[in-house]
């Protein structure tokens, strides 16, 4: 009681509009995240408060819970993709591609329309990460097994347009910054989004390292929530989902 309602991604039905809100209306199904004008709001409750910036309307084919699902994971993975310039025959290199923000990746570099994708995970996850995607010629790299990394880097200098990394950083204490770099092309782009403090002291003082990226999932996505329920549509893909009731085991 009384404690903090935790909680990002969100979907549900509009009970309320505020005076300025001019988009939305009393009974619009919604998606995004619980964010507010003051800040995060908590998305696990029967009610949050959002702005009307940081939600878009629900396609009606669209299920909620599906919705709920692609809140921060796929407004990351997308602004990733475009900051890689990731497109029609690109090459898409995702690291840590079982994970939430891997498979968002992954999905949508399909949608985008990528030649050519490649994920490093456990190899007890590639069952997993192809029912994801849905997409029989996806490669997959066992981050386990030394020699296969080995042969994959030895064999992939220069060919990826994009590296988009989600496991530097993360809790799994791994560090791939600097060993996946020699398979970037001239022109290509390294997408980190995880990192130490040394990591996002530099990048918010806007010392860059050419091409490297850290990115940090920008405010107002409105117009982004909309190209990903229209991309991953196109692509026949949904997010992943593990169905929990709401209840004080479920939360738990």
């Amino acid at each position: 009681i009384g404690g903090k309602v935790v909680g990002i991604d969100v979907s549900g039905t509009v009970e309320r509009v505020g005076s300025s809100v001019k988009d939305f209306q009393i009974g619009d199904e919604v998606f995004g995240r619980a964010i507010g004008s003051s800040g995060m709001r908590g998305s696990l409750a029967e009610y949050t408060v959002v702005s009307q910036d940081e939600v878009a309307k629900k396609p009606g084919d669209l299920p909620f819970n599906e919705a709920a699902a692609l809140g921060v994971a796929y407004l990351t993975g997308l602004q990733s993709m475009k900051v890689g310039n990731v497109g029609e025959g690109s090459a898409v290199l995702v690291i840590g591609a079982s994970g939430g923000c891997g498979v968002a990746g992954v999905q949508l570099a399909k949608a985008l329309g990528a030649e050519r994708i490649v994920g490093i995970c456990s190899g007890k996850n590639f069952d997993f990460v192809r029912e994801q995607v849905g997409y029989d010629t996806l490669e997959l790299v066992d981050y386990k097994d030394s020699e296969s990394m080995k042969e994959f880097r030895d064999e992939n200098k220069a060919k990826f347009d994009c590296i988009y990394d989600t496991s530097t950083g993360s809790t799994a204490d791994e560090n791939y910054s600097t060993s996946v770099m020699s398979m970037l092309k001239e022109d290509g782009q390294y997408v980190q989004i995880n990192g130490g403090m040394a990591d996002w002291v530099k990048h918010a003082a806007g010392r860059k390292t050419p091409r490297k990226t850290m990115v940090l999932t920008a405010s107002k996505g409105r117009k982004s929530l909309e190209e990903i329920a229209s991309l991953l549509q196109k692509a026949e893909v949904k997010p992943h989902l593990n169905v929990k009731k709401f209840d004080e085991a479920g939360v738990k």
